[in-house]
């Protein structure tokens, strides 16, 4: 109870200059492997902490405290980068800089994680091994920052990690976690199919790839509907597609552009050989080539039961069973799923929403905004974590 309460306390006490961070990120975005500005701001600010900072990935940060006594070393995990849409929120501290935005929260778990770090840094003294922030760019843009965080030394004697992302259905002030996999993987298809160029009114003297690809996109979905086991998930979408350019012409070649998401490795492996199996049977049944090119992005975010089950408890005792939710999975990718195939951890969601302030709308949208109440909850909560953990033999 005294953890707890030194906590809490020490949340309340760097409240006002954690939402003053979070604005001043928020109005500044950069996009990623951008992050200069935010890097510097991160980096000034743990250096005042005490804790000592190294400058990794381009733009990333690893931020490195360690206590009095030995033990192990936890990591901590933010993320900087903006999106590039152009903000409606009209709020005073909205994006100066056009045409980009922090619409998925990424200003609230970077000031979030400053803040547990002013947390641990007054308790210092009593802290049993390392903590380590990590503070990641490029999360929003395959092939992610967790990667070069990890090459350049960002997991190096780290024993667990963890890491937390807002979200806009569930209350501020309110923690969900989920065990085992938690998001798919996400790779991004792009596809061109190759005709034969002809008047439209003579379609016999050519090969329509505008036909063959609106098979194709047909055929690719009997993968979720007819391949994919009914108690699995996956989801195959066509986003873009491009091809002619008159009404009465028929154009040599149409390019297809969408993403295969996953929420298990050999689906995913399965998958990737299917598409091009149906693609390219498509196309030649109809006497067109094609290009089947597969960008893999992030994989599957699987949680440790363990770690998972033991932040949980942690939540209950911070702030009360009635706050803590059972979190679903989603389809979305996240690239903190690479340090948990290396260290075990988990991944958890942190609410951010308001019904009676209008606070309501979703990530990726150009009306996000927060409820800065759950800026103390997840500070907190990032600050307790490390400190119960490091306290474990």
């Amino acid at each position: 109870m005294e953890l707890q309460k030194k906590i809490r306390n020490l949340a309340d006490k760097y409240f006002d200059d954690v939402v003053k961070i979070r604005r001043a990120i928020h109005a500044n975005p950069e996009l990623a492997f951008e992050e200069h500005e935010t890097s510097k701001l991160v980096s000034d600010i743990l250096g005042k902490q005490g804790v000592v900072v190294s400058h990794v990935a381009k733009t990333g940060i690893i931020g490195t405290l360690k206590g009095t006594k030995n033990g192990k070393t936890v990591a901590l995990r933010s993320d900087m980068d903006a999106l590039p849409i152009r903000e409606a929120t009209g709020l005073p501290f909205a994006s100066k800089n056009e045409g980009k935005m922090h619409a998925c929260g990424h200003d609230a778990h970077t000031a979030i994680g400053l803040g547990a770090a002013m947390i641990l840094s007054e308790l210092k003294n009593e802290i049993h091994g390392e903590v380590r922030f990590l503070f990641q760019p490029s999360e929003e843009k395959n092939p992610g920052g967790a990667p070069f965080m990890i090459q350049d030394g960002a997991l190096d004697g780290v024993d667990e990690i963890y890491g937390l992302h807002v979200i806009a259905q569930h209350d501020a002030g309110t923690v969900g976690f989920c065990e085992g996999e938690m998001m798919a993987s996400a790779d991004e298809l792009y596809i061109t199919i190759k005709g034969k160029s002809g008047h439209g009114a003579r379609p016999h003297f050519a090969t329509d790839p505008i036909v063959t690809a609106a098979q194709v996109i047909l055929g690719l979905q009997t993968l979720v509907s007819r391949s994919l086991d009914p108690f699995s998930q996956g989801v195959i979408t066509i986003g873009s597609i491009h091809g002619g350019f008159a009404p009465n012409i028929i154009p040599e070649e149409v390019k297809l552009v969408g993403t295969l998401r996953s929420m298990t490795k050999q689906w995913r492996e399965y998958a990737h050989a299917r598409v091009k199996e149906i693609t390219e049977g498509i196309c030649a049944s109809a006497g067109a080539s094609c290009e089947v090119l597969i960008d893999k992005g992030y994989p599957v975010l699987r949680n440790e039961p363990g770690k998972t089950h033991f932040a949980e408890e942690c939540a209950r005792e911070l702030f009360g069973s009635d706050q803590v939710f059972k979190a679903e999975r989603l389809m979305g990718a996240e690239d903190f799923a690479y340090y948990l195939e290396k260290v075990p951890g988990t991944f958890y969601r942190l609410g951010i929403r308001n019904q009676k302030s209008g606070i309501t709308a979703d990530i990726h949208n150009d009306h996000f905004t927060i409820d800065e109440e759950a800026l103390r909850t997840g500070m907190a909560m990032q600050a307790y974590l490390a400190m119960r953990s490091l306290a474990q033999v």
